[in-house]
């Protein structure tokens, strides 16, 4: 019986293990009027060692989202501290939050959803463990017209 308990405690720590290493993350680009995914967005993620996220390693990751809207990676090994994820709409006619620096562990648990500037209407910019979600709006008539001068 004692064995049973050896064999069922180390197959949970390799499980346990495994789930952190190597980790899935999506990255979703979405329409906060309506939920819709945003693809071919460009996404580079930077993975953050040393302490309070100050020290990166290597270049960033460069991705882009496919017809769904999104975009995977795995977690490098050894964990990074920090994450930071950064979306490149191709488009000038929209606006979100397009950037999030989040912990590891706080990704790998709850998710990460870039600060909009507006709350979308739809539930899909709730994200889930190991899941960042950006909300990206289009600019309105006004902010349209107005775009060339403020750019300039």
């Amino acid at each position: 019986m004692r064995w049973y308990f050896k064999f069922f405690f180390s197959f949970y720590l390799v499980c346990a293990v495994q789930m952190c290493l190597g980790q899935k993350i999506i990255v979703r680009v979405v329409d906060s009027r309506n939920g819709h995914p945003l693809p071919e967005q460009q996404i580079s993620i930077s993975f953050l060692y040393g302490e309070n996220g100050k020290a990166s390693q290597g270049k960033p990751l460069l991705l882009q989202t496919d017809a769904e809207g999104q975009a995977f990676f795995s977690l490098p090994e050894p964990l990074p501290q920090h994450l930071s994820a950064q979306v490149h709409l191709s488009s000038h006619h929209w606006r979100c939050g397009c950037a999030v620096l989040v912990s590891t562990q706080d990704l790998i648990q709850k998710g990460a959803v870039g600060a909009e500037s507006q709350k979308p209407a739809s539930g899909a910019a709730k994200a889930g463990p190991g899941e960042i979600v950006f909300v990206a709006r289009p600019l309105g008539f006004f902010e349209r017209l107005l775009y060339p001068l403020v750019k300039g």
